[in-house]
């Protein structure tokens, strides 16, 4: 990681920690001195958050931390970093609505639709799957095949949304993780729609991550009042 990546990474994690917060703006000088980096640097850090709209930057008005709602909740390192945050629990449960949302109908989809060559990539990352020889194998094999599922529904927009379903994936190999895999990839090439989303809903129920209960999707008391 280059130094200016490392001082995004580290500013990012501040900004969803709390540390910068949104009651006094933010000071290049200050962060230069306390990341040992020139103001240009810090100053270039700053723009790639404001890209993600984590900050905001108005002349004679300075740099401010921007509230949760107005940051682009689907770029890559924004879910990294509230993932890895003190809010871990309800971002996961969130993700996993999502999951909820997207993956059934994506699986009844690619059930229509049946593109030979997205078709053969889902396949070909299940059998990545089962031959993983480890954990990292495994679940990289297991981030392609979910970001295969969305691309073969044939939506542009929903395949887009692989970035935070895949952020959202924790799942460890085991026969029923597998057996469960291998009914949404049955479903789909037997152009079964209907089975292809019952079999992708109950892939979720055997795959989701290890929530607080307080904090699963059907509970509200982990979120803010007046979600």
């Amino acid at each position: 990681m280059t130094r200016h990546a490392r001082i995004v990474d580290e500013l990012g994690r501040l900004i969803v920690s709390g540390a910068l917060g949104t009651e006094r703006p933010i000071v290049p000088e200050e962060l230069g001195r306390r990341f040992s980096a020139s103001r240009t640097v810090v100053r270039e850090a700053l723009r790639v958050l404001e890209s993600k709209g984590m900050v905001t930057a108005r002349p004679r008005v300075g740099t401010w931390t921007r509230p949760p709602e107005h940051w682009d909740a689907i770029d890559p390192d924004v879910i990294a970093w509230r993932v890895a945050g003190p809010d871990r629990p309800r971002h996961l449960a969130d993700l996993y609505e999502l999951r909820l949302a997207i993956e059934p109908q994506a699986a009844r989809m690619a059930a229509w639709h049946r593109r030979p060559d997205e078709l053969a990539v889902l396949v070909a990352t299940y059998g990545l799957m089962a031959d993983a020889a480890d954990l990292r194998a495994f679940q990289e094999a297991d981030s392609a095949f979910h970001a295969a599922l969305l691309r073969a529904s044939g939506n542009p927009l929903i395949a887009q949304l692989h970035i935070p379903v895949v952020a959202a994936l924790e799942e460890v190999p085991g026969d029923d993780v597998l057996a469960a895999h291998s009914l949404v990839v049955a479903m789909v090439l037997g152009k079964d729609a209907d089975g292809a989303e019952s079999a992708s809903r109950r892939l979720l129920e055997t795959v989701v991550p290890p929530l607080d209960h307080a904090c699963r999707p059907s509970s509200h008391a982990c979120r803010p009042s007046g979600h």
